[in-house]
């Protein structure tokens, strides 16, 4: 009856320094206190019994031992029968559940029964989710967006070996529905043993319906599944703005509340009560929300939720089945926070993590001297500890508890003569591993502050409580506003008080996220089944079939394989279209220790096809499909050998080669027709006619001439005209002995012959230029010759310019034919071939070293075997192999865009615009302009300077009027790889008007 008396020393040390007139309602105060305690229960009396008695410290309240036979922790294994304790989930946690239900049904082909379907409760109250993920046959599995089109529900992603080859499906109803599934009313509704009827909704009940389809190679057993849930909805009243706090949740209303995985929300339900609409479930009853002080509560509250590393301090998830103590559940989750608890005349309070700042301060000269005194400066042996062992539900690990690496203080072993003191503790309801560590560390160091002191306070110390802190100043201790804890107080009879106090310091719950932490890992903990026997090393790739000159002629896909495998007879393969995945053939070949095939029946080119393949065992063993590796075809379409004619490219190469020998002669073609005109007209039987004129000048080594020659010859069966002009300049230096000429000569000749019955007219045009100076030459050379007879005719003009240093020469050709047989001819040698359009300057048509240069290309139909493309508009595209740096449609995934617009007006002539780009490392940049432009006429510039390094990168004149409009777009490459740039779009000559300038980066 101790408690008694203390209320009424408490209310007669009040009542003492009053008037009478506030006698009563004091009075009727002590009779509710005591009324209140009274009506605690088994926990309000074990909380205060507690907060009455020396308290222990975390490590020793972590490690009491479980009296109980509900122990917390991971329900691992599904519970069947009807006596099991109603169990629900808080924060995240995992469990098995409980088997309600179980049936087959269903065909799979001609197989009936096919279908196994459970029906597991995980929680006997609504929750808020029940993830994803979830773990089978302790292997993690997802259970994805696709659903069953038979209304199983969503398909497990592990147990789908194909696009229609599902054999595990889940359905997930978080304790909200409130009609009967429809898809276990459609199966066993009709079930003569065992009927799913209409009234089976589950009200409340979270629960998942477990279908799997038979599947020897899948399963060796039903499934059995750990859940991953998010548990039920708990009343934070930080967020409820009817109590002080700010949201809309009410206590009232359990519609508002949502999910919290914070230890103190966790506790504070649990003292009011957790409660299934008007059903009491767990917990306290009908606790006043007044004996739960916000202020308190919002502090322990607020102080799990500190950020601390990326991640909330304190956080819990676990399942509460109801045949556990509040008071052991309880316990459990102020071990998930470091956190304390204390019930102080009714009113239950909390403190988590490290501890307050102090409410009170004293020395030796406030400590009563007339009461007995006491000071525990060391624990026994069994309280003092150096390290601990500790474990946690490991999500990794299937939930299971996991041994966390072992917390050690060589430095205390030391100071404990060298014994390695560990103590155990499981953190049963923290399933992080990195929170886990982080309260180990504070046990370990809030277990090692051993003071202790009993000593009484005057009554001015009235107000403190158990959770407090205060503040010590001792010369005969050496104490200099050291804190302590007060673990209990007892208000003695002249109203003095007793305290038991132990030492505490804020820094032992200090936890830095960078150092700390130990180096911790998960080990596989799913089934070990006698594997099948896999393919080694299979690879799949694009191949060629050539021809016997080693040409590639047609596409083919080469597969390989480890063939030194023992018992293995042969290899299986398929191949399957890769975009419909239809099959297209399948075969075998019966020699595996060759280790591979070229196979190339039936296949497109440029074509993306899925091939597989599995060794073929000798004995009845198992074994697997590879899977399917994707290769795109080469494009080796139908070739030169199967496209042109035969000959035909042989045709054109003698073709340029005889032409280009034709062209060669015109260089010495007026003096061999000359020669050969001549012989002709010594003939007897011939008339000739002849006229020459000839100019001349030299001084010294200098000379200049100039020389024309006219001759026409007839005879009985030809007809022959030529003219010839020559101009000739020379000097011979003799001070360098540099010999320097330049000559042309311009050629005509026209000829008509008759040999037997077949008349011949041919006509030749030939001009050449000739300069050197030593050994350095150049050339140029023009050649027409037309040619008719009865059968047809042929035309040819060739020009030709050479230029020679002394080694070979470098020559420029362009022939142009045309016969009567329908062929006519356009052929060029150059080293460099281009074109541009007058307008467009900037973007011409250039063929160099074999590679031929576009900037503006459209074509209706586009083969190519490899392209690298910069930026492409494409509207419709079928892309085999498809390698791309960044891959984002989005708007800014691909490009980064700054803009930078604005008017500008003064006497001022130029315009100066600072556009700063976003990205760093910028492959490729592009500047897009426009703006309308006031000047004075004169010519300008407009420019685009990197204002880092002072280069200009884009530059255009213009000359702007009274309004001009200017424009444009430009290409950059790799000149923002010093780091993020700024640019500077300047225009000069500009007195007024708007513009845009805008920069576009590409990430990649």
């Amino acid at each position: 009856m101790k408690i008694f008396r203390i209320l009424w020393l408490a209310a007669w040390f009040m009542l003492a320094a009053m008037t009478a007139a506030y006698a009563d309602p004091i009075t009727g105060l002590v009779s509710l206190l005591v009324s209140s305690i009274g009506s605690l229960g088994t926990l309000g009396q074990l909380i205060v019994g507690a907060a009455l008695s020396v308290g222990s410290t975390l490590l020793q309240r972590a490690m009491t031992p479980k009296n109980k036979q509900a122990v917390p922790g991971i329900q691992g294994q599904i519970q069947v029968g009807g006596d099991n304790p109603l169990s629900f989930i808080f924060g995240t946690y995992a469990t098995a559940g409980q088997l309600e239900y179980v049936n087959t049904a269903g065909n799979s082909g001609k197989t009936p029964n096919a279908y196994l379907t459970q029906v597991v409760t995980l929680s006997d109250l609504p929750v808020t989710a029940i993830l994803p993920k979830v773990w089978i046959n302790g292997e993690r599995c997802t259970i994805d967006d696709i659903l069953d089109p038979g209304g199983r529900g969503n398909q497990v992603a592990e147990y789908r070996t194909g696009p229609n080859s599902n054999y595990l499906f889940m359905k997930r109803h978080l304790g909200d529905q409130t009609a009967a599934d429809p898809f276990l009313l459609s199966q066993f509704g009709g079930d003569a043993d065992r009927p799913w009827t209409s009234d089976m909704i589950g009200r409340g009940l979270a629960y998942a319906v477990v279908t799997a389809q038979v599947n020897r190679e899948l399963f060796t057993g039903p499934p059995q599944c750990r859940f991953e849930v998010q548990g039920i909805r708990l009343y934070d009243p930080r967020f409820d703005s009817t109590v002080g706090g700010s949201g809309s949740q009410r206590y009232a209303d359990p519609a508002t509340w949502q999910f919290s995985d914070n230890p103190a929300v966790v506790i504070y339900n649990i003292l009011r009560g957790i409660w299934y609409g008007t059903q009491w479930v767990y917990g306290l009853q009908d606790l006043p929300a007044t004996r739960l002080p916000l202020s308190n509560w919002f502090a322990a509250m607020n102080e799990c939720d500190r950020i601390v590393g990326g991640a909330k301090q304190f956080r819990c998830g676990g399942e509460i089945r109801t045949n556990q103590e509040p008071a052991e559940v309880i316990n459990e989750l102020l071990k998930a926070c470091n956190g304390r608890m204390a019930e102080i005349g009714g009113i239950y309070k909390i403190r988590v993590g490290a501890p307050t700042l102090p409410v009170y301060a004293y020395t030796d000269e406030t400590i009563s001297v007339t009461d007995p005194r006491s000071f525990d400066p060391f624990p026994g042996l069994e309280a003092t500890h150096n390290g601990v062992q500790y474990s946690y539900p490991e999500p990794e690990a299937a939930w299971e508890m996991k041994d966390a690496p072992v917390r050690l203080r060589s430095d205390l072993e030391a100071l404990d003569d060298g014994r390695r003191l560990v103590a155990d503790v499981k953190f049963n309801y923290v399933p992080f591993a990195v929170q886990s560590q982080q309260l180990a560390k504070a046990l370990i160091e809030t277990n090692r502050k051993f003071r202790k002191h009993k000593a009484v306070l005057p009554p001015e110390a009235y107000d403190l409580e158990p959770l407090d802190v205060i503040s010590w100043t001792s010369e005969s201790e050496g104490y200099s506003n050291k804190l302590f804890d007060i673990e209990s107080m007892d208000d003695l009879d002249n109203v003095n008080q007793g305290v038991a106090i132990r030492e505490v310091d804020p820094s032992d719950y200090d936890w830095n996220p960078a150092t700390d932490p130990l180096p911790s890992s998960v080990g596989y903990l799913g089934p070990i089944r006698p594997p099948a026997q896999p393919m080694v090393d299979f690879f799949a790739e694009p191949a060629v079939i050539e021809d016997n000159d080693g040409n590639p002629r047609r596409p083919a896909i080469k597969l390989s394989w480890d063939g030194d495998q023992p018992d293995v007879i042969g290899v299986e393969y398929e191949v399957r279209n890769g975009v419909s995945l239809e099959t297209q053939y399948s075969s075998r070949m019966d020699q595996p220790s060759i280790g591979a095939i070229l196979i190339s029946q039936g296949l497109l080119p440029n074509t993306l096809y899925g091939v597989r393949a599995r060794y073929i065992p000798g004995s009845s063993r198992q074994t697997l499909w590879s899977g399917w590796l994707l290769v795109i075809t080469p494009d080796i379409r139908l070739g030169a050998e199967d496209i042109y004619l035969p000959g035909m490219v042989d045709d054109v190469i003698a073709s340029m080669a005889g032409h280009l020998e034709w062209l060669a002669e015109g260089v010495h073609y007026a003096r061999d027709e000359l020669d050969r005109l001549n012989s002709l007209a010594a003939d007897a039987a011939a008339q000739s006619d002849r006229d020459t004129f000839e100019l001349k000048t030299e001084v010294g080594s200098s000379i200049a001439e100039y020389r024309r020659e006219i001759l026409v010859v007839a005879t009985a069966t030809e007809a022959s005209a030529i003219r010839i002009e020559e101009l000739t300049a020379r000097i011979d230096d003799p001070e360098t002995g540099l010999q320097a000429t330049a000559s042309a000569v311009s050629t005509l000749s026209v000829t008509v012959s008759t040999i037997g019955d077949e008349v011949t007219a041919i006509g030749n045009s030939v001009d050449s230029l000739t300069v050197s100076v030593g050994n350095v030459t150049a050339s140029g050379l023009a050649r027409t010759t037309v040619e008719a007879t009865q059968a047809g005719a042929l035309a040819t003009i060739g020009w030709s310019v050479a230029a020679s240093a002394g080694g070979p020469a470098s020559q420029a050709a362009l022939i142009m034919s045309a016969r009567t047989d329908g062929l006519s001819e356009i052929g060029m040698i150059a080293d460099r071939i281009y074109m541009m359009s007058g307008g467009a300057k900037r973007r011409p048509f250039i063929f160099q070293s074999g590679t031929l240069y576009l900037d503006d290309v459209r074509v209706n139909t586009l083969s190519a075997l490899s392209a690298v493309l910069g930026n492409v508009d494409i509207s419709n595209a079928i892309i085999g192999n498809l390698i791309v740096g960044t891959s984002n449609l989005a708007f800014g995934a691909v490009t980064e865009m700054v803009t930078m617009a604005g008017t500008f007006t003064g006497a001022s002539s130029s315009y100066d615009q600072v556009v700063p780009t976003p990205l760093a490392n910028a492959t490729m940049i592009q500047l897009d302009w426009s703006g309308t432009f006031t000047g004075d006429g004169i010519t300008g510039r407009f420019r685009m300077v990197n204002a880092t390094t002072g280069a200009i990168l884009f530059e255009e004149s213009h000359t702007p009027g009274s309004s001009t409009v200017y424009g444009g777009r430009q290409f950059f490459f790799g000149l923002n790889t010093a780091g993020n740039t700024t640019f500077r779009f300047q225009g000069t000559n500009v007195i007024g008007g708007s513009a845009t300038a805008r920069i576009l980066v590409w990430k990649r």
